[in-house]
């Protein structure tokens, strides 16, 4: 095999071209593109030039558009109208039977060959207008220039070294940022107050249990170590074992209990917590309890009524 046929895939000689499945009329009309692109093309005989005369054959100044047949039109003229209609197969022989058949697979194959090229040009087609729609784009992008107006307003490099970067905030845009400000600091004052709140109202619960005085003291080492010495020693067991378990989530248990506890009720270790404070000193409480009692007796009067 020479160098020459390699050139061609390994194939020697010409091939030929392929058939078109559609002969002499399209298919489809003109795209807007075609036509655009054949309006530059001069075809066709000049004014003044006589038109050439052949028997059975009539020539055009300018030759005149193809008659459009398709897909569909071609499968009923060409396939459908010619297939054999209220055959009695019975009546004919074994070669005429199978002259029948072989003409039916023709069709068959036709109509299928119609409807692959209608696909595959409908693809071709769809792909020549992406590619002239990218060329368009390209050329637009190309052919941009910039106005005059455009070209004197743009601003420079210049222009932004003269003046200031960024520009100054607005009287209404400067009193609002102030106003945020103050708004979150007051929220951060409220929060630090709210905690102190919740800290001092836990030592004052937790002041119950404080030992202040000698006598105080002495009751409760007496209480401890005397009175309920078993009591003691039952807790300092329960203690150790509790330090000694390998789990750390049950030596917490309890307190994260108490914590779940609080949290839900509003309470600080079971005792009533700032928001009830809150609403008892400024007497929602005791406005809720007073309207809460007055609706019991209302309900009560409706039903002895």
């Amino acid at each position: 095999m020479g160098k020459g046929v390699l050139k061609y895939g390994g194939k020697s000689g010409i091939l030929p071209k392929v058939r078109p499945v559609f002969k002499r009329n399209p298919i489809r009309a003109k795209t807007a593109y075609e036509i655009e692109k054949e309006a530059h093309l001069e075809h066709g005989f000049a004014e003044g030039v006589p038109l050439p005369k052949k028997t059975g054959f009539e020539f055009h100044r300018i030759q005149p558009e193809k008659k459009v047949i398709s897909v569909e039109e071609r499968i009923k003229l060409n396939i459908e109208s010619k297939a054999p209609q209220n055959v009695d197969e019975s009546k004919l022989t074994q070669d005429q039977i199978w002259k029948l058949k072989r003409d039916e697979i023709r069709r068959d194959y036709l109509k299928q060959a119609y409807l692959t090229e209608a696909s595959r040009l409908k693809k071709i087609d769809e792909i020549v207008a992406q590619q002239e729609e990218k060329k368009k784009h390209q050329t637009e992008l190309d052919d941009y220039e910039e106005s005059d107006a455009v070209k004197l307003t743009l601003p420079t490099v210049d222009s932004y070294l003269k003046g200031p970067i960024m520009r100054n905030r607005t009287k209404e845009e400067q009193q609002l940022v102030e106003q945020q400000r103050l708004l979150n600091r007051r929220v951060r004052e409220l929060e630090v107050e709210e905690k102190r709140a919740d800290d001092l109202l836990d030592l004052y619960h937790a002041a119950a249990n404080f030992i202040t005085t000698e006598e105080e003291l002495e009751a409760a080492i007496t209480e401890a170590f005397e009175v309920n010495f078993s009591k003691f020693d039952s807790s300092q067991n329960i203690i150790e074992q509790r330090l000694a378990s390998a789990g750390p989530g049950y030596a917490t248990v309890d307190y994260n209990e108490r914590l779940i506890t609080d949290h839900v009720l509003g309470e600080v270790n079971g005792k009533p917590g700032l928001a009830t404070v809150k609403d008892t000193l400024s007497g929602e409480k005791e406005r809720l309890s007073r309207d809460a009692q007055v609706a019991i007796n209302q309900e009560r009067t409706d039903a002895s009524s």
